[in-house]
């Protein structure tokens, strides 16, 4: 592949930091109420691909500027003695020898990296928008440009329909191709590429004719694979004509990072991102995802979602509060059924995933509980006390570590606040605080009617 093999590893440097500071979890940042793609901003920012400014923000809504991904991407190669590159001139209009990105941007232009506009310009300061971003990444995933249909008048309908079809969109709501890329989106975009399979060519060979390299045809693309079990550090998933493992960039490129598949606290598909054998955190599996409710639920509800065959075909587990309830099941989910379950209800949290897959359909429901703290947050302990009223008027105390739920430590005595519990992998009956949230206020309200039952299903965001 034409100077793939030399440049594959420097390409993704493109989407490195804007900044040398690294925060390592995206609620650190100063901004961390701004950030969407959570996960994304999480990793990134961690492994050094896109991190967080001298003030503490991420700064999601701010675009990448060609010469400050020159220049980053330059540091990244070279690291110190990128400060000591020199140039001998500018191929560009308007990029002055002495500019201080002027080295970078002639170094990564150099490599094929980055390229002028066609008009003899760089355009330093211009943005990049999502699809030239997107470009980019299906290079460091190994398709050739002239291959795809990568160049040309088309360029960005096929880039676009690729970048698609790879999957490096995923997560990414309203994606506008053309558009100016956001940093949290380009974080997002590079997460997916990280996931995604390596990918190389047939015949793919250069002769050179009176001192030019020449292609004498690329061929087909196909999956880069390995038969080492070992080293499926991001996905395990395998070909359908053999037994042997395709290769993910970031099993190629980031020997650290690991993703382990598994369930959250409410038995949710989920996933867990590991770096150097420290947990970054476990995030849900949004793409499986296949409707989300807050309010009762019927059987009808699900039949007309998930079809006939669906149900007959795939297996099914139902889980409250991640404990295994047969209160939904694939007998009662049927076209005649409106009735409400039980287990569901306003302000209850019902998610429905389809992993098609393992044909598997897993249904959770979550419900919010309100509790009282029983005195400030213990900061010798780093501990807070909570009366949790789940199923009496009288509460039950549960001690809560804010090792294992965060923002905890503002609570004040008799302070109300909504919990979640999760009973997986206790005892039965029983359930532990894994996460604590504000109770919304309403002004200007009378009371006129309390029971607990209402109390406890307050609409709560999980």
């Amino acid at each position: 592949m034409r100077n793939l093999k030399k440049i594959l590893a420097l390409v993704l440097a493109l989407v490195m930091s804007m900044s040398l500071v690294t925060i390592a979890n995206a609620s650190d940042f100063t901004d961390a109420d701004d950030i969407t793609y959570e996960e994304a901003a999480d990793v990134m920012s961690t492994i050094g691909v896109i991190e967080g400014y001298e003030d503490g923000s991420f700064d999601p809504d701010g675009t990448l500027v060609r010469e400050e991904a020159a220049k980053l991407v330059t540091f990244m190669l070279l690291g110190d003695n990128a400060n000591n590159l020199g140039i001998e001139r500018s191929a560009f209009n308007h990029v002055a020898m002495t500019r201080w990105s002027a080295p970078a941007i002639e170094y990564c232009v150099s490599l094929g990296i980055i390229d002028g506009a066609g008009d003899g310009n760089f355009y330093p300061r211009g943005q990049l928008t999502a699809v030239a971003f997107a470009k980019v990444l299906l290079t460091a995933l190994g398709y050739d440009a002239d291959t795809e249909g990568l160049v040309g008048a088309t360029w960005s309908v096929n880039t676009a329909a690729l970048a698609m079809e790879v999957g490096l969109d995923n997560g990414i709501e309203d994606l506008s191709w053309n558009a100016a890329l956001t940093r949290e989106e380009a974080a997002q975009m590079a997460l997916n590429a990280i996931q995604a399979p390596l990918v190389a060519y047939d015949n793919d060979a250069t002769i050179t004719v009176n001192g030019a390299e020449v292609s004498i045809g690329s061929g087909d693309a196909y999956y880069v694979t390995t038969t080492l079990a070992r080293e499926q550090r991001i996905d395990d998933r395998q070909l359908s004509n053999s037994n042997d493992y395709t290769v993910e960039f970031g099993e190629k490129y980031f020997p650290r990072l690991r993703l382990v598949r598994e369930t959250d606290d409410f038995e949710r598909p989920s996933h867990t991102w590991v770096y150097e054998n420290t947990e970054l955190g476990t995030y849900v599996d949004y793409d499986l995802l296949t409707e989300t409710y807050t309010e009762a639920v019927t059987g009808r509800q699900l039949y007309e979602l998930l079809g006939k065959s669906t149900i007959d075909k795939y297996g099914l587990t139902y889980y409250v509060d991640g404990v295994v309830n047969t209160t939904i099941d694939a007998k009662n989910m049927i076209r005649g059924n409106n009735v409400e379950y039980n287990t569901t209800g306003n302000g209850v949290l019902t998610q429905v995933f389809v992993d098609h897959d393992d044909e598997e359909i897993i249904i959770t429901s979550i419900n919010p509980y309100l509790a009282q703290a029983n005195s400030n947050y213990n900061s010798t302990n780093e501990t807070l006390s909570l009366k949790v009223f789940q199923n009496d008027d009288t509460g039950t105390t549960k001690i809560v570590d804010v090792a294992d739920v965060p923002n905890i430590a503002d609570i004040t005595e008799d302070q109300f606040v909504l919990v979640n519990l999760s009973g997986k992998g206790l005892a039965t009956g029983a359930y532990d605080v894994v996460k604590v949230s504000d109770v919304e206020s309403m002004s200007d309200s009378t009371v006129t009617k309390f029971s607990m039952a209402s109390c406890t299903k307050i609409a709560s965001k999980v």
